[in-house]
């Protein structure tokens, strides 16, 4: 054997010869004029329309169910936030820190109503509470004339 020969046979026992291929034909496939379902039984239409139609039930109830579960699911974890909520609230640092939250709201908002209250003093402009007063008085008082004012012409 030829040292070429010796090598091959100890990868397998696999000769290395070149194989000589033919060109491949390529072929159409012809299209079928004819369907399955010409030469399906009867019987095996019938079957496959009831597999369908319990797919299409199993299908509705698996969706409702998982409707169902994703609504109680969402309950369940509302009312255990709610739960752990109320829980934290007992505890007497979260009461703390509830009160301090609300006083620094306060405080807030007393210095955002003095400041506006500076800016409008120094702009000489009338806030809307004390327009909407003044025009109440405006109101009063033209009702006083109007009422003098009959008196006068009778």
């Amino acid at each position: 054997m030829t040292q070429s020969k010796t090598r091959n046979k100890s990868r397998g026992g696999k000769t290395n010869r070149r194989r000589t291929t033919t060109p491949q034909r390529r072929t159409k496939r012809r299209t079928s004029d004819w369907d399955w379902e010409d030469f399906r039984p009867e019987w095996a239409n019938e079957g496959l329309e009831r597999i369908s139609a319990e797919l299409e039930k199993w299908s509705d109830e698996l969706q409702s169910r998982s409707e169902r579960f994703r609504r109680e699911s969402q309950k369940r974890i509302e009312q255990g936030v709610k739960q752990v909520q109320d829980e934290l609230r007992k505890i007497p640092v979260i009461k703390k820190a509830e009160k301090l939250r609300h006083e620094i709201e306060d405080r807030v908002e007393k210095n955002i109503d003095a400041g506006v209250d500076r800016v409008y003093t120094r702009l000489k402009l009338a806030r809307l509470d004390e327009v909407k007063k003044l025009e109440r008085k405006i109101a009063q008082l033209n009702r006083k004339l109007q009422a003098l004012e009959k008196e006068m012409a009778a």
